[in-house]
């Protein structure tokens, strides 16, 4: 799955901006009536159509600005601010006119009525980055749409374009109608096809008319040939020079990855006790960085910070803090080991961190907006302090941080648990046995299998 964040433009604020234009109107006129009947109406109308004038501007700014992440998969993308929306969930996708919005602009009008808009400038030197995002979620959206018409033709029968539960359709007596790719999906592709034809386009649009005179007598003087060679030099040397930035980029990371890995050393051994037999826990460098900022597949985009920061790292090392990390590889799951948020720094205790993944379940719906039905796999993270020295007892497994964890791992069976110490807070190898022993008797106790976890050691030579 591909992860796209971009500030844009909605159309949410235009009552906002008739207010601004029409308000002081509205107030001014009907002041100039009243003018010789109402001592001072005047000046009090004026003040309120430069309030209502201000307020409408400042709302139509507030209202119109959004900030989306979506994330698209095989099926369709999930919105931040729109939801789901499944491929086959889409109706049109109707290109905006000359003068209506901007490049890369995009509106989607789904089957149910709903309209999805985003506007974005790439002409504006702020939004660049948010109008390449936006581009390139835009490429994936049209590549994924082909893909859906190449493996369903319009002659082969579907069971439903529409994502339904397997076990619903199985124990439902009535199934689902069959229908074939509907042509329409054919027409949002070449809609999203003129889309990018419309991006170079809109460029010649807003060239001056002088400027246009002046080319277009530069091409009748000299030919196309000159300008399709300059063109192809620069595109040439931009190509190179993102190619170029792609490839230090590549080579800081995996630089950066051997310089943690060494430096890491240092902090000494970490026990983890788990049932995930793929478990794996390393030290992450933390790495400042805008916790939003995706991942994208665009070559070149964004590199030329990253590998300012990565070789800053590379140089200095000690320069950031190091989180705990355990990860998942083959269901591409990891998750920070993280202290509790009430927990006070103790020079005497050391921290334990617990972890629990399962990604075949979702927490109930009354945990989160009810209005939320994207799946998200249980993950929750938590902390204990226990005291370095003194004999460990089952008192200290008795407490919220402990037991929320518990019941996860108790209610919903495949859980994965994870409880790890560092040997550098006074955590030996011995006393982590005993705490490990703890663990088990208290699972037995509360009827959760014990026999298919173990203790593994990371971190050390």
């Amino acid at each position: 799955m591909t992860t796209y964040h971009f500030k844009y433009q909605n159309n949410k604020g235009g009552k906002y901006f008739l207010l601004a234009i029409f308000g002081p109107f509205l107030t001014i006129f009907p002041s100039i009536f009243l003018f010789d009947f109402v001592t001072g109406f005047l000046w009090f109308s004026t003040l309120l159509a430069i309030f209502l004038m201000v307020y409408g501007l400042w709302r139509f700014h507030k209202t119109s600005r959004g900030s989306d992440i979506i994330t698209v998969d095989s099926e369709g993308f999930t919105s931040k601010d729109y939801g789901r929306v499944l491929f086959s969930d889409i109706h049109s996708i109707p290109p905006y006119g000359a003068l209506q919005a901007p490049p890369p602009s995009m509106r989607i009008r789904l089957h149910n009525g709903k309209k999805l808009v985003w506007q974005l400038d790439a002409n504006n030197p702020k939004g660049k980055d948010d109008a390449l995002t936006f581009t390139a979620f835009r490429e994936v959206l049209l590549e994924h749409l082909k893909q859906q018409t190449q493996s369903a033709p319009p002659e082969i029968s579907m069971e439903t374009a529409q994502r339904v539960d397997v076990e619903a359709i199985t124990d439902s007596p009535v199934r689902p109608e069959p229908i074939k790719v509907p042509a329409v999906q054919m027409e949002v592709i070449e809609q999203l096809e003129r889309h990018k034809k419309r991006d170079v386009n809109y460029k010649y649009i807003t060239i001056p008319i002088g400027l246009a005179f002046a080319i277009l007598a530069f091409v009748r003087t000299f030919g196309e040939d000159i300008i399709r060679e300059h063109k192809d030099k620069e595109f040439e040397d931009v190509r190179n020079m993102i190619l170029h930035v792609e490839t230090d980029y590549r080579a800081n990371i995996q630089e950066a990855i051997r310089v943690a890995k060494t430096y890491a050393r240092k902090f000494g051994p970490v026990y983890l006790f788990t049932n995930d037999p793929e478990s794996k826990m390393e030290y992450l460098p933390n790495i400042k960085n805008n916790p939003y900022t995706p991942e994208i597949a665009v070559v070149g985009l964004r590199r030329v910070e990253d590998n300012k920061k990565l070789e800053a790292y590379i140089e200095h090392p000690d320069s950031v803090d190091y989180l705990l990390m355990v990860s998942k590889p083959s269901l591409g799951f990891s998750t920070i080991m993280q202290e509790n948020v009430f927990s006070k720094a103790d020079s005497t205790a050391a921290v334990v961190y617990f972890a629990v993944y399962n990604p075949y379940e979702s927490l109930p719906t009354s945990f989160r907006n009810p209005s939320d039905t994207t799946f998200r796999p249980i993950q929750y993270t938590s902390s204990i302090q226990i005291p370095k020295v003194g004999k460990l007892t089952g008192k200290l497994l008795e407490n919220m941080d402990f037991a929320s964890v518990r019941a996860i791992l108790q209610q919903y069976k495949k859980t994965y648990f994870y409880m790890a110490v560092k040997e550098q807070d006074g955590m030996p190898p011995e006393r982590f046995e005993e705490l490990k022993n703890l663990v088990i008797a208290n699972f037995e106790e509360h009827d959760i299998p014990a026999d298919q976890f173990q203790g593994k050691r990371f971190n050390a030579e």
